[in-house]
């Protein structure tokens, strides 16, 4: 566009915004054309046009009119003609009209008023106004073009034609005659007689010749010139193969074309001889009739008369009207020539000839146009546009009163006034039968105006307007329009909780968003129409029905793009590769994964030390896609819910994906993607594509939730990323629904804290590798149900499903690894040396290869367990992509309660290598249906230590001690001594005692397989719970804690104080063998059974003996009653019980020796001792006040050494001073810890002493 062109269209934008310029285009006269068929031929083949429409083109510029009416002189300096046809002048053409007045400004409309910029609150008004000065800049043009076509032929004679163009061809057989009959004065038109309007206008008689023609057009124009005259007679030669007959207009040649002579001589001649005539001769027939009227009027009343001729004659001449319409026609041709103050004179008579009542329509055009005389000359007007407004109502001529509204309406904005026009606009736009789309118009323009409203806008009424005005465009279909003002409201009225507002703003904008080709909006609204689920099921119903016909007829290939429904729980997706568990508990797994990653040493990370921890996040490994085979199938699990309140069907929903090549090259890659509907033919290539889907038919009831697994294939290596669902809604319309997984808030460098950066969630995304063997693991003969401690056998099977490629290097993981053992004798097990290691199996299997590999399971904690196994495996050939794959495999099994032990532990009295053992063992179920078991055997498994019944000698004396009941329970007790003496060949052995029952039944084996590995793992767990490690059913992440079966024959060694238990010096572990009436076998351990003695440095804590020090039951929980301090050492006093004495008259003390005997207990370490005697006045209770009866004598302080294993004798003397029975224990031990630690102990035993006569 051409700087002339921006100035030409600002300039005529100035001129729509004047409107007294549009009231002198309203009133601009008509000439009439007609035309013969054949004329009308020639211009419709000659660029589809017409003679009227070429002859506007020759008065675009300013032509001047000269009028003489009598003694005044008019000159129009631009005046202005309209050529109509018939067709203009029928009313009922007025509706094709206001059609062409609504197209007339369809250039103009936008999708917003303002770009960018949503109004939401009052406070945002201020802004609005000044970023968007003109939010209806077609406005002008429609008033303009409206005002301008809206002519009433009764009321108003502004569009009466005042001269005639009557065009025949050349070509016609008979030119004159048919002038002749085109327009006949004396017998004028039907819309002449019915209208009133004068036929004795001057007519121009106009001969087409075209340049092709044969036909004598001069000959013809001469009998035209004989007939009509010479000045009414025109020949127009035209050229029809030329655009326009080659009449087109073009001001540098207009003065060589005929039609500007033609147009020229009708506004110089023949218009201002019409105008002049008419005017004299109404003006002479308004005085005549006027004279005539009132002297007959006068005539009836002075002699009476005739009374009924004299009201026919009156009824005669009101009906005939012939004064009024005569005031009317001369006020509305000085109006033409611009004297408004003669027009106004003529309309002030006019108007008080009318009727208000019985003539509200003509009442209310003179109105109106005293009005505009008035506003032409600039007085007062407002009043008189009331009053047209008013009558217009009245007589219900809504397009008058429009007319009016506009009028009146730019008086009132340029005042500023504001709420008046606004209140103006609105009352208009509410008249029934009023064009729809100038009734938008103007309750935009109403809106608009209570926005400016100063200092306070009619906010929520504004935009109430604009709503109305969104309802008159879609009436009127002007989508973009409608699709304008319900996005302008629906900004401010968004989060309100409107429900009616809402839902009527949220259809609309789906249509007409749909419409506009605005597929994405439109789906938004949807999604907001029906997420709050508030409507009536009918009414839902109707809203689906309506938006699948909708998508279904303004879309491409039958696809939508983004759907509404249904919602998809995004956190719920979940991701299986072939290894697919409906486990819905992940964790686990996910925690043995992660375990034979750091095993496979799949994550390295370096070591920051010193200054570099400031670098620690660079090192983060960031998220990789994950790794999926060549023709393996990926499952995706998704929640799908249907948030309406009636079932809707889904047909042929699958997973959407793309598809990329990996190449050196990322921009060579072509992506390949399966986004277009999954129809039959789509189905029948898929197998050329680079993957599968497999599509499934859904049904969703009312508000119902499914979880769906789908599945997807790849077919190649590459890069295979899943956007989300790709499905047919209700079988009408294709589309999808796109997944949005959470993404991670980057942080780590200063950019992306600056920024709103997120790194890409790669869960869904998978890089293709080459095909590799798969492995399918299945538990055989897995027990459901065990008793707790009962050893059952079972397998595993493994299959090789792949027929080109062996795999190798088979390891497994399990949930509960102190539950298996693998193996089924001590030659082929697999034995797990810490319990977060895997177990190794010697396997490979080649291509569609089987292998059964036989594990135990024991009952080890009562209760329902769900045992998960997870198997590790590599392919021969190797992979660079993946290095290895898993197999899982799950079962569920419960373990019953069978019997319970407890166990104490106390140092013997008679002996200081030895130690007394008490097993209590019960069957804890009581009621009926309880099993019976039957104790078979005990075992003792240490390195220095063996079990020696004291409760029987041979078989136990009753068998029934040894079989229990449901609640029935037993006690046994044992001695614990030292195993056969230790030398150096033999040290590293173990000592195991076996002690059966009855000494005819076969021994049980402690040491065979699996009863040790099952001991070891339980000392594992038990261990880790000491420690803080978890749960010993669970997966365990700790430190490595040793135990394997070498540990028969090489142990290794703790100190006594500390280590991990399983091979300290004074524990022993005992394992009871027990079988049932159903021939079930089981055993039960008791590990890690302390018996170092007990010692204390407090004595009102201590007790004598009795105690149980240490209780173990199966839940593996031991139970520390009093505070103490174990430590390897054993001590007592050897003297003599009865000492005679003869007197202490003679002899006053008694001297007796004493020998303390202190024994390390410990085969490993050293202690080192200091032992002393108490003072008398020292007490052990310190809240005691009375003074020892005995005291120590000679040497009362030793400090010593004692090695593993080592007895010392230590000499004491105690004085006693008179007869009586003494406790030998006052005397402390104080024992070194460690260099700054110490600790006095005291002796809680009595060694009394009797002194006698």
């Amino acid at each position: 566009m051409n700087s002339n062109q921006i100035q030409h269209q600002q300039l005529q934008m100035m001129q729509l915004r004047d409107i007294k310029y549009t009231l002198n285009s309203w009133i601009t006269p008509s000439v009439l054309v007609i035309c013969s068929p054949n004329v009308s031929k020639i211009f419709q083949k000659s660029g589809n046009s017409a003679l009227e429409e070429i002859l506007s083109q020759y008065v675009l510029d300013k032509k001047k009119l000269s009028v003489r009416v009598g003694e005044s002189s008019y000159d129009i300096n631009d005046f202005k003609l309209n050529f109509v046809t018939f067709k203009h002048l029928d009313p009922q053409h007025y509706e094709q009209v206001l059609k062409d007045n609504a197209a007339s400004v369809d250039t103009l409309a936008t999708d917003e008023y303002h770009s960018n910029f949503q109004l939401r609150t009052k406070q945002d008004v201020p802004y609005f106004h000044k970023i968007c000065q003109e939010p209806t800049p077609w406005f002008e043009r429609y008033r303009h073009n409206f005002i301008k076509s809206s002519h009433n032929l009764e009321l108003e004679t502004f569009s009466h034609p005042i001269a005639c163009i009557l065009a025949v061809s050349s070509e016609d057989s008979n030119p004159i005659g048919m002038l002749v009959k085109m327009f006949d004065s004396s017998k004028p038109p039907p819309l002449f007689q019915q209208y009133n309007i004068d036929a004795n206008i001057p007519k121009l008689y106009m001969l087409v010749h075209p340049e092709h023609s044969h036909a004598e057009s001069d000959k013809r124009l001469a009998e035209m010139k004989q007939t009509f005259g010479s000045n009414q007679s025109y020949l127009l030669r035209v050229n029809s193969k030329e655009d326009y007959c080659g009449l087109s207009y073009d001001q540098s040649t207009a003065h060589l074309n005929p039609l500007t002579n033609i147009i020229n001589e009708i506004i110089s001649k023949h218009i201002p001889a019409y105008i002049e005539k008419t005017i004299l001769e109404l003006n002479e027939n308004i005085a005549t009739n006027k004279k005539s009227f009132f002297s007959k009027v006068k005539v009836s009343f002075r002699f009476g008369g005739n009374k009924k001729a004299n009201e026919q004659e009156v009824e005669q001449a009101n009906s005939m009207g012939s004064i009024e319409q005569a005031l009317r026609k001369v006020a509305d041709l000085y109006f033409i020539l611009q004297d408004y103050e003669q027009s106004l004179s003529n309309y002030k008579t006019l108007v008080k000839e009318y009727n208000s009542d019985k003539s509200p329509n003509y009442y209310a055009s003179v109105n109106e146009m005293i009005g505009i005389c008035n506003l032409l000359l600039n007085k007062e007007c407002e009043s008189y546009f009331e009053i047209a407004n008013t009558y217009y109502q009245k007589a219900s001529l809504n397009h008058c009163l429009a007319r009016v509204t506009m009028i009146h309406g730019d008086i009132l904005k340029r005042k500023n006034n504001y709420k008046l026009l606004a209140e103006l606009y609105k009352s208009t736009a509410e008249r029934e039968n009023l064009d729809a789309f100038c009734s938008a118009i103007l309750f935009e323009q109403a809106g608009f105006s209570l926005l400016q409203i100063s200092p306070s806008p009619l906010f929520r009424k504004a935009c109430m307007r604009i709503v109305m005005a969104g309802d008159k465009y879609s009436e009127y279909s002007k989508q973009k329009h409608a699709l304008r003002c319900y996005s302008f409201s629906y900004s401010i009225y968004e989060g309100r909780d409107w429900n009616l507002i809402d839902d009527h703003l949220h259809l609309s904008l789906v249509r007409y968003s749909f419409f506009q080709g605005h597929t994405s909006d439109a789906i938004l609204f949807v999604n907001k129409l029906l997420e709050r689920n508030c409507q009536s099921p009918e009414k839902q119903n109707s809203i689906i029905r309506e938006f699948l016909y909708i998508s279904k007829t303004y879309t491409k290939e039958n696809y939508i793009g983004e759907l509404p429904i249904p919602s998809i729980n995004n956190e719920s997706i979940s991701v299986f590769l072939n290894d697919y568990s409906s486990d819905e508990n992940q964790a686990v797994w996910q925690e043995m994964e992660e375990a034979f990653k750091k095993e496979a040493q799949i994550i390295s990370k370096p070591q920051l030390q010193g200054f570099d921890l400031w670098k620690r996040d660079l090192f983060i490994e960031k998220e990789k896609e994950r790794t999926a085979v060549v023709e393996e199938q990926i499952t995706v699990s998704v929640e799908l819910k249907n948030p309406l309140q009636i079932p809707l069907q889904f047909n042929r929903v699958h997973l959407v994906a793309t598809f990329k090549e990996i190449s050196d090259d990322p921009n060579s890659a072509i992506e390949e993607s399966n986004m277009s509907p999954l129809d039959d033919e789509a189905i029948a290539k898929m197998d050329s594509t680079p993957f599968k889907v497999e599509p499934m038919d859904i049904l969703l009831g009312p508000s119902k939730t499914k979880r769906i697994t789908f599945t997807i294939q790849p077919l190649k290596p590459g890069l295979l990323q899943v956007k989300g669902l790709g499905l047919c809604m209700c079988g009408a319309i294709w589309g999808k629904r796109e997944f949005k997984l959470k993404q991670k808030r980057l942080n780590k460098t200063k950019a992306q804290r600056e920024s709103v950066m997120y790194e890409p969630n790669l869960a869904l995304t998978f890089r293709v590798t080459s095909p590799m063997p798969r492995l399918e693991a299945q538990f055989i003969d897995f027990p459901n149900a065990l008793y707790h401690g009962e050893l059952k056998q079972a397998k595993l099977l493994l299959k090789n499903c792949s027929n080109k490629m062996g795999l190798k290097n088979v390891r497994v993981r399990t949930s509960h690894p102190t539950s298996i053992c693998f193996g089924s004798n001590m030659d082929d097990a697999s034995v797990i040396k810490s319990l977060d290691t895997s177990v190794q199996l010697n396997i490979e299997l080649p291509p569609n290869a089987t292998v059964l590999v036989p594990f135990w399971v024991k009952g080890v904690n009562v209760g329902r367990h769900p045992l998960r196994c997870l198997v590790y495996y590599e392919s021969e050939a190797g992979n660079t992509d993946l290095k290895y794959r898993l197999a899982r495999c799950q079962a569920q099994f419960d373990v019953r309660p069978s019997i319970r032990i407890s166990s104490l532990s106390q140092q013997s009295s008679t002996d200081l290598n030895a130690y007394l053992l008490g097993v209590e063992i019960d069957n804890p179920v009581i009621g009926g249906g309880g099993e019976s078991f039957h104790l078979k055997q005990i075992s003792s498994i240490s390195k220095y230590w063996k079990l020696e019944p004291l409760s029987y000698a041979g078989d136990v004396p009753n068998p029934s001690i040894v079989t229990l009941k449901p609640g029935q329970f037993t006690n046994l007790f044992f001695r614990i001594v030292p195993s056969a003496p230790i030398t150096k060949q033999i040290q590293d052995e173990i000592s195991i005692s076996n002690i059966s029952f009855l000494a005819n039944d076969p021994m049980y084996d402690a040491s065979s397989f699996p009863v040790f590995p099952f001991l070891e793992y339980e000392k594992l767990g038990l261990d880790l719970l000491q420690n803080g490690g978890g749960n010993s059913n669970s997966i365990f992440n700790s430190n490595n804690i040793n135990s394997s079966s070498s540990a028969l024959t090489n142990p290794n060694s703790t100190n006594d104080q500390g280590g991990n238990g399983n091979d300290h010096p004074n524990h022993i572990d005992l394992l009871v063998f027990w079988e049932s009436d159903n021939h079930l076998m089981g055993v039960l351990n008791s590990p890690n059974i302390s018996f170092l003695p007990t010692h204390y440095n407090d004595s009102l804590l201590s007790l004598p003996w009795g105690s149980w020090k240490n209780t173990t039951s199966p839940t593996g929980k031991n139970h520390m009653i009093y505070p103490s301090l174990k430590l390897p050492l054993r001590y007592q006093i050897i003297s003599e019980k009865v000492v005679k004495h003869s007197s202490f008259e003679t002899q006053p003390l008694c001297t007796v020796p004493v020998t303390l005997q202190l024994s390390n207990c410990s085969f490993t370490s050293v202690l080192e001792l200091s032992i002393e005697t108490l003072l008398p006045h020292e007490n052990i209770d310190q809240t005691s006040r009375h003074t020892s009866q005995y005291f120590w004598t000679g040497v009362t302080k030793y400090t010593i050494k004692l090695a593993p294993q080592q007895i010392v004798d230590l000499q004491l003397h105690a004085c006693f001073s008179q007869y009586g029975v003494y406790n030998i224990n006052r005397y402390k031990i104080n024992v070194t810890l460690s260099n700054d630690t110490h600790k006095d102990i005291f002796s809680t035993t009595q060694h009394l002493i009797n002194i006698e006569n």
